[in-house]
């Protein structure tokens, strides 16, 4: 996921070179009065950065994230619990293309243990694979609004807003939807996470509605242990709505949403995931099925962590000057912060995600 602004993107879009850069980021009143081909351009480029905007928020953790927190869980599984589960993927609409096709050739030289151990994770990773299927398969399987959140979404033990407010007053409480046993009754990530644990826990869900429902319980409780798909930043002029999840705060060269889905990409896979290994669950985690409380500590985070004062006070100085919101380097402490909030949140996934499985194998 990478939504910088990619100005040849943008121009091969609108199918021409584009015009001076305006001293602005902002479209202003009178550009009505430019010429009609500058107008086309201005107006081309905002429906591309708009749609970026739209569609960065569409992952959580990277796939090295994703990966790290169904290998944790598969770890914790028991050999009946991995035969279980890989039996319920195999009936996948899209098995032998996404999961046995796409299977590294170094994977497939490795020991079966190892083989299914890449397949669990692949279904972790498999919705967001799915953003980048075309047409009608695109339509049956993707579904945006399912990885994140609007952070005045409250209900339960998710009773705290998932948004930071800068010198303006919050915004409504939005009351969460409780039932939840059609796709049409989810348009949120706890929403989603809700309905995929209901189909694997009826006996009478399709075989390949519940394959997919496990790749979405497996991804889905990664998105939600992760702070900025609970929440975002909201301003008074820069994000009066919101900054969807950091997606529009440029910081690293890139934004702040993607730098913490990367957050464990540096080390690579193996490495990390010996590390994580290595280390023991924290003796207080909660493993039952709890999304309303994960969501709940995940906007905690997003309060304490994910905003240093070096952003909220550019946005301030951006909204009292006028002029464009700057780009900010984090500090290397907030990069080593960043880290083991990501590993301890990655950890949780894995307890949790294995904890979930096995009690629904055992229903």
């Amino acid at each position: 996921m990478n939504s910088a602004w990619d100005i040849s993107l943008i121009t091969s879009h609108c199918g021409q070179a584009a015009p001076a850069p305006l001293a602005s980021s902002r479209i202003p009143w009178h550009a009505s009065r430019r010429p009609l081909a500058y107008r086309r351009w201005i107006i081309c480029l905002w429906l591309a950065m708009t749609n970026l905007l739209s569609t960065g928020s569409a992952h959580a953790w990277d796939a090295t994230g994703h990966r790290l927190g169904a290998y944790l869980a598969w770890e914790q599984l028991d050999h009946a619990d991995r035969s279980f589960w890989l039996q319920v993927l195999e009936k996948h609409p899209r098995y032998q293309q996404d999961f046995i096709n796409a299977m590294p050739n170094a994977i497939q030289r490795l020991p079966p243990n190892e083989q299914q151990r890449w397949l669990f994770g692949q279904a972790a990773v498999w919705p967001d694979l799915a953003r980048g299927f075309q047409g009608r398969t695109q339509r049956r399987f993707h579904r945006l609004e399912w990885h994140w959140i609007d952070g005045t979404w409250v209900r339960g033990e998710a009773n705290l807003q998932g948004n930071v407010y800068v010198d303006t007053p919050p915004h409504r409480d939005t009351a969460g939807r409780h039932t939840v046993r059609r796709e049409s009754d989810a348009d949120n990530v706890l929403t989603a996470l809700e309905l995929a644990h209901n189909q694997l826990l009826s006996p009478e869900t399709d075989p390949a509605v519940r394959a997919v429902a496990l790749c979405w319980l497996l991804h889905l409780i990664g998105d939600i242990h992760q702070p900025l798909h609970a929440g975002g930043l909201v301003s008074a002029i820069q994000f009066p709505d919101s900054d969807r999840g950091g997606n529009a705060i440029r910081v690293d060269a890139s934004n702040l949403h993607t730098v913490w889905d990367r957050a464990l990409r540096e080390r690579g896979l193996t490495t990390q995931f010996a590390e994580l290994r290595s280390r023991t669950a924290p003796a207080d985690i909660a493993t039952r099925f709890m999304p309303e409380r994960w969501l709940h500590e995940s906007r905690g985070i997003l309060h304490r962590d994910v905003y240093p004062d070096s952003v909220i006070n550019n946005i301030r100085r951006s909204e009292r000057t006028g002029h464009r919101l700057g780009s900010i380097t984090l500090s290397r402490r907030y990069h080593q912060q960043m880290h083991e909030i990501a590993t301890q949140r990655i950890m949780a996934t894995g307890w949790r995600t294995a904890a979930t499985l096995t009690t629904l194998r055992n229903h």
